[in-house]
């Protein structure tokens, strides 16, 4: 009977704590992307396609963002390249400015 107080204790404690955690980011999985990207200024947008949680038709990103092609980090140069081959890609944006942070696909 102890265990099971101590058991219900903790999990109530865990369960509190567990909420009061805020996203720092947030992820939005689309059925594809189209990537411009200008090298003079090293900005860039991000078209979306087939994507219900997306509150914009695109996102933009002004600083590269961090790439990875089935759990490996890839260069920016390589995802340039590759990024109509992305199968369900996953942009992780930043919470405040919407901005790209990561592209995962």
């Amino acid at each position: 009977m102890k265990t099971l107080v101590y058991g219900f204790i903790f999990w109530c404690g865990t369960s509190i704590v567990q909420a009061d955690v805020p996203a720092l980011d947030t992820a939005v999985e689309t059925g594809g992307i189209k990537v411009e990207f200008n090298t003079i200024s090293n900005k860039g947008t991000i078209h979306v396609f087939r994507c219900e949680l997306c509150t914009k038709s695109n996102y933009l990103f002004s600083q590269k963002p961090q790439i990875i092609k089935q759990g490996k980090v890839i260069t920016f140069k390589a995802f340039m390249e590759d990024f109509w081959n992305a199968k369900y890609p996953t942009l992780i944006l930043d919470n405040e400015n919407l901005t790209v942070l990561k592209v995962v696909y």
